[in-house]
């Protein structure tokens, strides 16, 4: 019989893969965090929907799916899912700054050690926008969204606004 795996494999050296995987996953994830983009990029250019689009952009979505989703999302890659929802998120949508704030409140709260590595006036805005009032919500989310794009947040995060924007857009078209 022809086998395809080395016969000194063993379900030990199996696990190890998965590990390395993981592990390579979680650097890959980290250099997003940095403003690397890649799994962001590779996310948004599927050619299947992504969660993340799915919760951001088909507004047919009802409530419950939308937050299931951007929770998922969330939970996998929680800045490149907050600054997705930033740079293409409708602001005119009544729930857009009560988003926003939960966004930002589970990047501070639920990953501070990632929070930790956004520069200085991110991380100073998402606080802000975490402990604003329910009107001021909006233009806090939008300040966020205005200052990736013009680069105030440095050129890796504006890079990485920008291919957001410029790929919803190709979506739309």
């Amino acid at each position: 019989m022809n086998n395809s795996t080395p016969t000194s494999s063993t379900p030990a050296q199996g696990r190890k893969r998965t590990k390395a995987r993981t592990a390579v996953v979680g650097v890959l994830a980290a250099g997003l965090l940095l403003g690397g983009g890649v799994i962001a990029a590779n996310a948004a250019t599927s050619s299947s929907p992504s969660t993340t689009a799915a919760a951001t952009s088909q507004p047919a979505a009802t409530a419950a799916t939308a937050t299931a989703a951007a929770k998922t999302a969330l939970a996998r890659h929680p800045l490149a899912a907050g600054l997705r929802f930033f740079v293409n998120g409708d602001s005119t949508k009544p729930n857009y700054g009560q988003r926003a704030a939960k966004i930002a409140t589970f990047i501070l709260d639920k990953r501070p050690k990632l929070a930790a590595k956004l520069p200085a006036a991110l991380q100073a805005d998402l606080k802000a926008l975490k402990d604003a009032a329910d009107g001021d919500r909006v233009a806090k989310a939008t300040h966020i969204r205005d200052t990736a794009l013009n680069g105030g947040y440095g050129p890796k995060i504006q890079a990485q606004a920008k291919r957001m924007q410029e790929q919803k857009a190709n979506r739309k078209a």
